[in-house]
Parts: structure tokens; C-alpha cells; sequence
């Protein structure tokens, strides 16, 4: 299915992802439910910036989630990045939405939007299902067709 409309042809390692994914379920979750802590949504923006928009090998996410893996000796699984940069620059889009709601104390639409945005990350952690992944085929049949 990732081959379906690469963005480009270059590889990353899953288990990074996974382990990025971990940390923003983490950070989401501090967000969510330690209000001194909601702060935090700025690194997750940052974060996903980077990964969307720019490098994602300067990721902070993504150079701890390598270190972990260099660590336990993890074998790399590689895959397209091309879905993987859709699915960080939907993060982003999410985690400038948190911002907005925590800045105009919008506690309800925050949980509701910081509840998604968990459980799709959570997903990937745990399950290898990244939702974005899943509908960047679709967005490129859709834009490719106009």
C-alpha cells in the first residue's frame, strides 16, 4: 500500500516511529491530565515540525527512539517514509489544534481532539496500525485525480 504514491523513494525504520509515537502517547497524556504539564503539546508540535516539514532524523523524538534501539539491539524494519512524513504532518495539524484549545481554554474539544490523537498514536506504538498511513493512498488517489 506505501507504494502505492511514494513521495520519495527513501526508507525509515519502523521501530523509530513506534518509539516516537510512544513518546507523543506520553506526552499526550501528561497533556491531557496534569494541566502544569500542558506545556508539553509545545515540544509535540515542535517535534512533529521537524518531522514534517524538515528532517526527521533531527527529530528529538526520533534520536531517543534511535538510541533506544541501539540499545536493546533492535533489527531496523524499513519502511517508505513518503506515509510517514503524511501521517507527522497530521501530527503537527493536531498538535497545533491542542495549542489552539489550550490557549483559548477549550478543555472539552482539547480532550476530545487530545483523546484522538493518543489512540491513533497508541495504535502505531503498540499495534504497527498507523492511521494516517492508512488514508495517504487515498489523499494521493484524491489529489492526484485534480
Amino acid at each position: 500500500m506505501n507504494a502505492m504514491c511514494p513521495v520519495s523513494f527513501e526508507k525509515i525504520d519502523e521501530n523509530v516511529a513506534r518509539l516516537n509515537a510512544v513518546q507523543t502517547v506520553i506526552l499526550l497524556l501528561f497533556f491531557l491530565f496534569s494541566p502544569p504539564l500542558q506545556w508539553l503539546i509545545l515540544i509535540v508540535a515542535a517535534d512533529f515540525c521537524v518531522r514534517a516539514f524538515w528532517q526527521p532524523k533531527y527529530s528529538l523524538f526520533a534520536m531517543i527512539s534511535r538510541k533506544i534501539i541501539a540499545l536493546l539491539k533492535i533489527k531496523p524494519v524499513m519502511v517508505d517514509v513518503a506515509p510517514k512524513i503524511f501521517a507527522a504532518r497530521i501530527g503537527f495539524l493536531f498538535s497545533c489544534l491542542l495549542i489552539a484549545c489550550w490557549l483559548l481554554h477549550l478543555n472539552a474539544a482539547a480532550l476530545i481532539v487530545g483523546l484522538m490523537f493518543a489512540v491513533c498514536a497508541l495504535l502505531e506504538a503498540a499495534f504497527r496500525f498507523c492511521v494516517a498511513c492508512k488514508m495517504y493512498p487515498l489523499v494521493c488517489k484524491i489529489t492526484d485525480s485534480h
